[in-house]
């Protein structure tokens, strides 16, 4: 009984009932320690309001700051299709022209939070179905609406938008997989733009025919053959390939290490003995230079002049709207119908889950593959 005793003893040391922190805050005089003086409580009150009114001038710069440069950019044209649509439908209802344009109200969504004091969850929603049928991809319909609502949600932290406003634009609806299908089925434009719903299925002799159609003895063909080859033999996204540093390139080991901003992180790949080749033609070309794809005032070439060369020489081999995306596509297709393992290809791939590479693992199995009883052994 002793022995228990002694240990209670110790867990009550341990563990004091007392807050002792709370001496050094108490009256010495025995007043009381709550009575503040109201002119000083109506300051605090201000300072409250001030830290408040603050918040909401700064919550979209504080957001904008922890995102992406791209995520940016695609928020603001996804911003700017609803400027569009909400100045459209405001010139329907009223009959006369608003006196603020496209660009005007598009800044004013993306820099300053109390614009959104006007979004409803009915303008949500009508937003949803003008994009319908005006034949945007459902995929960007989903996009778009995504974008909507982090707005509006960003608003409500601001106190622009009721929580019960908030809620009831939360409930709004863009497109499941399925539903955007039998939606696609329905109504007779699908997609807006020149973007193709399927990515081109390369065939292993386009993709050689896409690394030795350029003039090699321009800077120009030089340059283009190099694009193609680290598109199509390590799988690029078209973003990390135009952010490319001349020292990204370790030649005399036949590396290439590079950033990857999608998944953060920092990759070294083993180079292709085309990559290897068409590299050694072109870097002399850009000796001196920081980008491995130079452009203009010291910067890379945009995203856009790649797709543009790959449009290009697609219409001179046949190939209908041809992007970087195809020779992604094509890479990790040739790479599954080879069998290689999901985790290496996943890391090689940059992505973060094996669920694209798996995707793409089950679109290039045959699905009764073994069941048939004569088949050949």
């Amino acid at each position: 009984m002793e022995k228990k005793s002694s240990k209670k003893q110790q867990n009550n040391k341990l563990i004091p009932f007392s807050q002792p922190a709370l001496k050094h805050i108490t009256r010495q005089d025995g007043g009381n320690a709550d009575a503040i003086p109201e002119q000083e409580l109506e300051i605090l009150r201000k300072i409250a309001d001030m830290a408040d009114l603050y918040a909401q001038h700064t919550v979209f710069a504080q957001y904008h700051k922890k995102r992406a440069r791209n995520t940016r950019i695609r928020q603001v044209w996804d911003l700017k299709s609803f400027a569009t649509f909400c100045l459209e439908a405001g010139e329907q209802l009223t009959g006369a022209p608003f006196t603020s344009d496209v660009v005007t109200l598009t800044q004013a969504l993306f820099l300053e939070v109390s614009t959104w004091k006007f979004v409803t969850a009915g303008l949500v929603r009508a937003y949803v179905t003008w994009l319908e049928r005006n034949g945007y991809a459902i995929q960007t319909i989903n996009v778009r609406i995504s974008t909507v609502k982090r707005y509006c949600r960003l608003a409500g932290d601001a106190n622009v938008l009721s929580s019960e406003e908030i809620y009831r634009i939360s409930r709004v609806q863009s497109f499941r997989h399925k539903e955007g299908r039998n939606v696609d089925r329905e109504r007779p434009v699908t997609r807006v733009g020149a973007k193709k719903a399927e990515p081109n299925a390369l065939t292993e002799e386009q993709a050689r025919q896409l690394k030795t159609c350029h003039d090699l003895t321009t800077k120009e063909g030089k340059r283009a053959q190099v694009i193609l080859c680290l598109l199509l033999d390590l799988g690029l996204r078209v973003g990390e390939l135009v952010s490319l540093t001349v020292k990204n390139v370790r030649l005399t080991e036949g590396l290439l290490h590079f950033y990857r901003e999608k998944v953060d992180t920092e990759q070294t790949h083993r180079l292709s003995a085309d990559c290897i080749q068409a590299l050694r033609r072109y870097l002399p070309d850009v000796q001196g230079q920081r980008f491995l794809f130079p452009g203009y005032k010291g910067s890379h070439i945009s995203t856009r002049m790649v797709e543009h060369l790959l449009k290009d020489l697609g219409d001179m081999l046949g190939i209908d709207h041809l992007s970087p995306h195809d020779c992604r596509h094509y890479w990790i297709t040739y790479h599954t119908t080879q069998k290689k393992n999901i985790g290496q290809l996943q890391r090689a791939g940059g992505w973060t889950s094996p669920a694209m590479v798996l995707k793409y693992y089950v679109a290039s199995e045959i699905a009764n593959e073994g069941l048939l009883s004569d088949e050949p052994e």
